[in-house]
């Protein structure tokens, strides 16, 4: 049987495809039930060869797709192959997989294999995603944290980072001067969000012990993998541009609480940052490039999403506890959203009239 620590051997040495739909799979046995491949974005994919499967959960019917591939010199190769979440390389998630189908006998009853296999391969790929979301956050958390430093005077630069609550579980990302930031980010090609409790949506109102929120943008950022080897941020590179601008500005005193909660960001959700010891790991060197910037004024009427009132009305409802989705469009009036990092920003740092 093949071992675990075989496979992840294997996969660490696997070629990337050269491009397109071009991928050179290792075959992990000599029956050729099994096999890995990176396609020409680096990404993870398993292939089990044979009939079509059929996945009883919807997280893996989701990853998995059924095709007849196309061979130079042989028949054409009828697969099932199973995509890996796309940030990072995930390669231990992946030699998991796979070691357990063979363990299962794979080679001699895939069917069989699949079906015992399919809840570990499901709780992997949930795990995976969870991890993925988190990193997408930091991304888009530190993007416009880096930002708001640069842009910022030298004495608010200190004060702008200790002012990043989004680190941790919080009521808001980030407050600024009476003005609430709710930073989203997504892979989508639309402002398509989760929102997770209706406080994520509304300015904190005043209290005897909070001052409440005078506005409250909800900034949608829109990201996409960047190509290899081109110019683009990652979580390394935006730290140390955020290390930069407090070395700049003699705000070097708040470096080591600031990298202490860039740890403590996802460490939930399995990732946690450490950036000292990871600048050359994946999946943090997984690099972007910036689709879209989108500041969204909470308080216009004209934003047609649920709201507190809508919910307190049900007495037995936690209005904190509903969780939901926004399909922000691009142009909601002619100020909303305020389009681009620069003009979001300046927003941001804007004194209220």
């Amino acid at each position: 049987m093949t071992s675990y620590e075989a496979v992840l051997n294997q996969i660490n040495v696997l070629p990337t495809g050269a491009g397109g739909e071009d991928r050179d799979i290792t075959w992990l046995t000599d029956a050729k039930v099994i096999g890995v491949a990176r396609n020409s974005r680096s990404h993870l994919e398993l292939f089990l060869a044979g009939d079509e499967l059929r996945p009883r959960t919807a997280t893996v019917k989701t990853a998995m797709h059924y095709h007849s591939w196309h061979r130079d010199t042989l028949p054409p190769l009828n697969a099932n192959r199973i995509c890996l979440p796309a940030l990072g390389h995930f390669d231990q998630v992946g030699a998991f997989i796979a070691a357990e189908l063979l363990r299962e006998k794979a080679d001699a009853n895939l069917e069989r294999a699949f079906a015992v296999t399919e809840p570990l391969i499901q709780l992997a790929i949930k795990r995976m995603e969870i991890s993925e979301n988190a990193i997408l956050g930091l991304v888009g958390e530190l993007l416009l944290l880096d930002a708001l430093c640069r842009r910022a005077a030298d004495h608010q630069v200190g004060p702008i980072v200790q002012a990043w609550d989004g680190w941790r579980r919080s009521a808001r990302d980030f407050t600024w001067e009476g003005t609430g930031i709710e930073i989203k980010t997504t892979t989508r090609t639309t402002s398509s969000h989760a929102i997770h409790g209706v406080h994520q949506i509304e300015p904190a109102p005043v209290s005897d012990d909070d001052a409440g929120e005078e506005r409250l943008l909800l900034v949608s950022i829109g990201l996409c993998q960047a190509d290899l080897n081109t110019p683009a941020l990652s979580i390394p590179s935006l730290v140390e541009s955020i290390l930069n601008r407090l070395n700049a500005t003699g705000a070097s005193g708040l470096i080591e609480e600031f990298l202490t909660r860039v740890s403590v960001y996802g460490a939930e959700s399995g990732i946690g940052y450490e950036h000292t010891t990871m600048v050359n790991e994946a999946p943090f060197t997984t690099t972007f490039n910036v689709n879209f910037v989108r500041g969204y004024d909470m308080v216009d009427p004209a934003v047609e999403v649920l709201r507190r009132d809508d919910v307190v009305t049900h007495q037995h409802v936690d209005a904190q506890s509903v969780t939901f989705r926004v399909e922000l469009p691009a142009t909601i009036s002619l100020n909303n959203p305020i389009v681009g990092t620069r003009r979001v920003v300046e927003t941001i740092l804007s004194p209220q009239s």
